[in-house]
């Protein structure tokens, strides 16, 4: 059986020394019902913890915050304040039970307590182009048409959280102090600065990182409460098998054209755009066309120093003034013919 909760004004006005003496007891007698519970954090995975406490604790901050001119309440002890997070917990509909039993939780409703209290941004990419998008620490991810991020307007004291789907780059600023999570489904990735790809859309069977720069963690979650992890190195890939829920790890095969995300240094000097077209081809995976052929005898300047395709494109569209739509490794340029 569940323990009752009771409302959080409740809890302040025990807090303040508001209470009427049936008041006082109700509190107390919820208080000591709760005895044995306060272990509950430990059941589950470290990241679940964290994200837990951090946001459990900032929702009490909020909840219990005096107004301006009130008297601060008394200080609480680890076990109080242990009792206020379950309280606030169960008042919006996460419960637990007692240790050795089996915890029950409601996600959508986590879900939404955390959006509420860390004040979340969410980010799609709509655009049929990659789009780098940078967050609060000046982390970026180049993120790929149909991409989603969610990351809390400013980043918590020691740790940097965000979730996402699809594919994208991500670029991340060094700060041992403060790690880097990335959560994409039943995969959490760790890193402290680095840059690696991440590919896991929604419909796909199998999701994917790529180490391009430092070392990357990669945590998978399995259904029975068990995981699996890996540490990956500079060119070396994480592949995470949906269906069977399977975690392997394996160094990437040098390949004869690289990844779009992969950086590359390239020279132009007066190149007509077929022949910057075949070099950039030859260099990257991917097939690249124009729209309207005329284009063809357009030629660029330009100095690529260890940049990706995705910088070359922009770079080239804004000289061409130009746009191009990606669709899977297929490229198509649209721009008017030069005169």
């Amino acid at each position: 059986m569940k323990p009752a909760g009771i409302p959080p004004s409740l809890l302040q006005k025990y807090l303040t020394d508001e209470c009427t003496e049936a008041e006082k007891a109700q509190v107390e007698a919820w208080y000591e019902s709760l005895r044995g519970s306060s272990e509950y954090l430990d059941t589950l995975p470290e990241e679940g913890q964290q994200a837990l406490q951090d946001t459990t604790f900032h929702e009490i901050k909020n909840r219990l915050q005096p107004e301006e001119g009130q008297e601060v309440p008394r200080r609480l002890n680890l076990g109080w304040l242990i009792g206020i997070a379950a309280s606030i917990l169960l008042a919006i509909g996460i419960y637990f039970q007692y240790p050795g039993k089996q915890q029950e939780s409601k996600p959508e409703i986590a879900a939404e307590f955390h959006r509420q209290s860390l004040q979340l941004t969410t980010f799609k990419n709509n655009e049929k182009r990659i789009v780098m998008h940078r967050l609060p620490d000046n982390s970026s991810v180049s993120m790929h048409p149909g991409a989603v991020i969610t990351y809390p307007q400013q980043f918590e004291a020691k740790r940097r959280a965000v979730t996402f789907s699809g594919e994208g780059f991500f670029d991340i600023q060094k700060n041992p102090s403060k790690p880097f999570y990335i959560e994409s489904g039943k995969l959490v990735i760790r890193v402290l600065g680095t840059s690696f790809n991440v590919k896991a859309p929604v419909s796909t069977e199998v999701f994917q990182v790529d180490v391009v720069t430092g070392s990357v963690s990669v945590l998978a979650k399995n259904t029975g409460g068990t995981s699996q992890q890996v540490i990956l190195k500079p060119q070396e890939q994480a592949l995470f098998e949906l269906a069977s829920g399977r975690l392997t790890a394996r160094p990437i095969a040098i390949p004869t054209r690289k990844p779009i995300y992969e950086p590359v240094t390239i020279v132009f000097e007066e190149t007509p755009v077929n022949q910057v077209i075949d070099q950039l081809e030859k260099r990257f995976k991917v097939n690249i066309s124009l729209a309207n052929p005329g284009v063809a005898r357009c030629s660029v300047t330009a100095n690529f120093e260890s940049q990706p395709l995705s910088s070359i494109l922009e770079m080239l569209c804004t000289t061409l003034d130009a746009s191009y739509v990606l669709s899977g490794e297929n490229i198509t340029i649209n721009a008017m013919p030069c005169d």
